[in-house]
């Protein structure tokens, strides 16, 4: 449940300090909470109904690159998101951070975007919405919460990784890992919500490596299920800064084929929303956090490419990079520190224009304005929750849950034009768990 008071303490702190963001000593007025919330929802609610969706009548390109791609997937602007504080529920919120209620997730394994699946669209209310996530009950299954009902879905084993196609379908995929003495035995089953008891898992790995499968995203077009991206997990491992997800991986279910994007060489630090745009770096098997001084972001439908160094400072390089629903912004967390126990972070956002501007380029010390005057003590995800704003998952000291705040990186887009730029608003208390669409 959302705190309200909590959040309005912080948030005037945090538009008292704003100017700290990026070390101004003016003087700020003294704001109007109540007038900016409404401000700062009006704004987002513009931004979204300004934002064009991208309908198949636009989409006229040729893929240039090989192997080629099956198409930059349409998805409509977040509706909102979802949260959780621990294992017991997860929190649906609009975009402005109005709680929208809650479902119950008895046995939920965690409190992780990818444990949690929001399957089908809000138009209607959320109570219809089936809600699957996973559980370790009965040594692995898929639960869904379906108008507060719970349903065991599948059995399904140990779940690695639980994803599926945004916004109104129920499409599903996920993968799941056992352990043997020839290695991890891994699958893939991807299917309608409905149907995934009675599927055979389409793809199955064993070998005398760590690699798991881990589904990133489903592809759909007019309502069908086209294929699964896909990256290998080393699973279970420990001591590095960021997810060691190594290859990209296309499976294309109506061709029962699977195609190579990026082999395990490299590390994929993320895909964007349309799945077009992959991050990646170098992937070192000599030390899982061993990286190039850089990393590429390349579209995969016309082979375009920039390359974003890394900071000097931040010598355990980066991961977490989130991509804007248009393509137009980047965000990423790079990591410093000789070991983990001293690991220090900063924050970068970029435009992905011709110049790659950056708009963000500071240590956690430095962004107090995202906070209310105190320095965040990690920062554990960053979403895009509009063309503009960005989601972020905070932990703060003093403060028992993770924050969820949205922050206007670019001051030609700021959540008040009033305020000026940068500026930074609570939503939620919580982890995030994914985006709600209409």
């Amino acid at each position: 449940m959302k705190k309200r008071n909590i959040f309005l303490i912080i948030a005037a702190l945090l538009i008292s300090s704003m100017a700290c963001l990026f070390g101004s000593s003016e003087p700020q007025p003294t704001p109007d909470i109540d007038a900016m919330t409404t401000s700062v929802a009006a704004t987002l609610r513009a931004q979204n109904d300004q934002a064009p969706t991208r309908t198949p009548e636009q989409v006229v390109e040729t893929p240039a690159c090989l192997p080629l791609h099956p198409g930059r997937q349409i998805l409509d602007l977040p509706s909102g998101f979802t949260a959780g504080v621990d294992v017991s529920a997860i929190s649906f919120y609009d975009t402005e951070g109005n709680l929208l209620g809650e479902k119950q997730t008895p046995g939920l394994t965690r409190v992780r975007l990818n444990q949690v699946h929001i399957a089908g669209g809000i138009s209607n209310g959320i109570s219809g919405v089936p809600l699957l996530y996973a559980s370790l009950e009965y040594q692995g299954i898929i639960k869904a919460n379906i108008g507060s009902n719970i349903f065991q879905m599948d059995s399904s084993g140990e779940v690695v990784a639980l994803s599926g196609a945004e916004g109104v379908f129920t499409i599903i995929s996920y993968s799941a890992a056992e352990y043997t003495d020839e290695g991890y035995l891994t699958t893939i089953k991807t299917g309608e919500m409905g149907e995934l008891a009675a599927i055979t898992p389409q793809l199955t790995r064993l070998e005398d490596d760590v690699f798991v499968y881990n589904p990133l995203a489903v592809h759909v077009i007019e309502g069908q299920n086209q294929g699964t991206w896909f990256t290998l997990l080393k699973y279970k491992m420990s001591d590095f800064a960021y997810m060691p997800y190594n290859g990209l991986f296309y499976y294309d279910i109506s061709q029962n084929q699977v195609t190579e994007y990026l082999s395990t060489d490299y590390r994929i630090k993320g895909i964007s929303p349309d799945q077009s745009l992959v991050a990646f770096g170098n992937a070192l098997d000599s030390d899982p956090d061993a990286d190039l001084p850089h990393f590429i972001v390349r579209d995969l439908v016309s082979c375009q490419e920039w390359i974003f160094p890394w900071n000097e400072s931040s010598i355990r390089g980066g991961g977490g990079v989130a991509f804007s629903p248009d393509n137009q912004y980047i965000a990423w967390i790079e990591a410093g520190g000789l070991t983990i126990d001293d690991a220090t972070q900063r924050l970068r956002i970029s435009k992905l224009d011709q110049n790659q501007t950056t708009l963000v380029d500071s240590e956690l010390e430095n962004l107090t304005g995202l906070t209310g005057g105190e320095i965040p003590s990690y920062i554990a995800q960053v979403s895009w929750l509009s063309k503009h704003v960005l989601l972020l998952q905070i932990g703060v000291p003093g403060v028992e849950n993770y924050l969820l705040v949205a922050y206007a990186p670019d001051p030609a887009f700021p959540l008040d034009p009033a305020l000026g730029a940068n500026q930074a608003v609570p939503l939620a208390e919580g982890k995030f768990t994914g985006f709600l669409y209409p």
